[in-house]
């Protein structure tokens, strides 16, 4: 029991040094809804809740949303179409230098 305790306060100190720190690093335009002194305090004063809270909506993003960033991109290579249309172009070029080695012409 006294373990869990221990182990419970010491992940609260964490997150909420972490989120301080990435309060503190972040340049104005970086942060959302209050000024960085606010959040610093509202961190601090209510510890889970304040670093959850900075990470939901204090933290702008780079494209100017909110939060965590959440994948846009193709999620693997057969999902990307330039990726599918680089191996078609491959399979055709090889096809075409294969013919011509067997004399064929196109």
């Amino acid at each position: 029991m006294a373990r869990g305790l221990v182990v419970g306060i010491v992940l609260l100190v964490a997150i909420t040094l972490y989120s301080v720190f990435d309060c503190a690093a972040r340049s104005r335009e970086q942060i959302a809804a209050l000024p960085k002194w606010a959040w610093i305090l509202v961190i601090l004063l209510l510890p889970l809740i304040g670093a959850g809270l900075w990470f939901l909506i204090g933290r702008k993003r780079a494209d100017g949303g909110f939060g965590v960033r959440r994948a846009t991109g193709p999620s693997a290579p057969d999902d990307d179409p330039d990726f599918l249309r680089r191996i078609a172009d491959d399979v055709e070029q090889k096809q075409r230098r294969e013919r011509r080695e067997r004399g064929e012409f196109d």
